[in-house]
């Protein structure tokens, strides 16, 4: 029995460094595969109309990269003449009663179907460049009202001339009796406006992500019994970075600490959502008599935190559970490839760091690897006063530039003479090829201060230095 439990104290500790070495065999390739897919991005939100009722709204964005563009037939007329591709776009919302399905088992035992709808849209674009965006996207919203209940739904996306729909994971959906209500909702925006009358905002729709280095506003739906804390100044919000890793829930240090006061506090008796050319709008009116719902509105200034995972809470002092609480995350939606993995980005430190100093920088445990990755990035930040390193920045695009463009079959571009170069030097100022009769091709770099001439060696695309001055 002894040997057996050996045997498997044993195996565990195996499969442990098996894991822990195939996460630190992640390499670039990998990495520009995962970063590579197209983004979708869901949420919802509700809104009280009476202690019973809540508008409901589920909306959505799709990167273009996503949705299939076909080029424009001669029998169509499209919005403007330059237009080239199009795209219909179907989206299908289903709301079902009850909690959503804990397994596939229980998912054919689904609840009644209490709301459908749909919602569609052709997009029209100038080039094949911008069909293939992951700046540019297609939004909508779909709405209802719902009664006090658990609830679950599901989309459904048709894309392009393609009968067939894809549906969505099925996301949970609890609306709770407003009278009596104890847990808040946090909703997101890219940014609000506020005067005597209304309050307005504009909804950041990346579903649990905020805009890496972008300041956005949360709204806040406060449980009614939180208004006498307000007045005594009891209440604040808190933002602790998590630990690296997706799944992680270990709390690191508090980036942001807030006390709520009356003048971050509005009441609001009527509310609506709409979809408009700028996004999806939310509009609070508000109750001129003291009647209808508390929020709070406060600015998070994001443009200081690190691209990282965020918890959010929302205290009350003398309150063992937070008034609300949700997951955030800090996107980049630009971020080079390296940036998605430490052990990535620490090893393409090669090109700029003696071998001595890198072993030093991968040396440790992952949380003192990546103190050390952002001690050497700190000491060379250009602007130290913001969170965001645009050298840090420059230096991973030029590697992802590097790959692009000159990699052959053989080896990646930034292994590549002409690609090393680009990641010290950055793109020349000009560039000259030369067909001299007889010998292989040749390309010259120039920079204001040195001169770059590489050669072909197999007529593929590979070049290597021969000659700088």
């Amino acid at each position: 029995m002894k040997k057996f439990i050996l045997f498997l104290i044993f195996l565990l500790l195996y499969l442990t460094y098996i894991d822990a070495e195939a996460q630190r065999r992640t390499t670039y390739q990998s990495l520009l595969q995962r970063s590579d897919q197209p983004s979708t991005y869901i949420d919802h939100l509700f809104l009280p109309e009476s202690d019973s009722t809540a508008a409901v709204a589920v909306f959505f964005r799709l990167d273009y990269d996503f949705v299939p563009f076909l080029r424009i037939r001669p029998n169509m007329t499209p919005p403007t003449p330059d237009a080239e591709f199009f795209s219909a776009v179907r989206m299908g919302l289903e709301v079902f009663s009850g909690r959503q399905p804990e397994s596939r088992r229980d998912a054919a035992r689904t609840g009644t179907p209490v709301f459908r709808d749909s919602w569609r849209d052709t997009v029209w674009v100038n080039s094949f460049e911008e069909t293939r965006s992951r700046f540019n996207h297609i939004q909508g919203l779909l709405s209802t009202t719902l009664n006090t209940g658990e609830y679950h739904y599901e989309l459904q996306l048709g894309r392009g001339e393609s009968t067939r729909e894809l549906p969505s994971q099925r996301r949970s959906l609890s609306i709770p009796d407003f009278s009596e209500f104890e847990q808040g909702h946090i909703m997101l925006a890219s940014s609000s406006e506020r005067s005597e009358e209304k309050v307005s905002a504009t909804l950041l729709n990346y579903g649990n992500n905020v805009l890496y280095g972008q300041n956005y506003d949360m709204l806040i739906l406060l449980p009614a019994d939180t208004h006498q804390a307000l007045a005594e100044g009891s209440m604040k919000v808190e933002i602790h970075r998590l630990q690296s890793g997706s799944g992680s829930d270990v709390v690191r240090d508090a980036v942001f600490t807030r006390e709520l006061s009356e003048d971050d506090i509005f009441i609001a008796d009527q509310t609506s959502i709409e979809e408009t050319d700028s996004g999806v709008q939310l509009h609070f009116d508000k109750g001129q008599n003291g009647d209808g719902y508390l929020y709070a509105a406060i600015t998070v200034p994001n443009e200081e935190f690190e691209n990282a995972r965020y918890r959010v809470r929302v205290l009350k002092e003398g309150r063992e559970t937070p008034v609300a609480r949700r997951i955030i995350n800090s996107q980049w939606i630009d971020m080079p490839v390296s940036l998605y993995n430490l052990d990535v980005a620490i090893e393409m430190l090669r090109f700029i760091v003696s071998d001595s100093e890198l072993r030093r920088i991968n040396s440790g445990s992952a949380s003192e690897r990546e103190r050390k990755f952002r001690e050497f990035w700190a000491q060379r930040d250009p602007t130290p006063d913001t969170e965001f390193n645009e050298l840090m920045a420059e230096y991973y695009r030029r590697i992802d530039h590097a790959y692009r463009n000159f990699s052959s079959l053989q080896t990646p571009g930034f292994d590549t003479d002409q690609g090393k170069a680009y990641i010290l030097y950055g793109a020349p100022l000009n560039v000259e090829r030369r067909l001299p009769s007889g010998s292989p091709a040749r390309e010259i770099w120039e920079y204001p201060n040195r001169t770059l001439i590489f050669e072909a060696t197999t007529g593929f695309g590979d070049f290597r230095l021969i000659s700088e001055s």
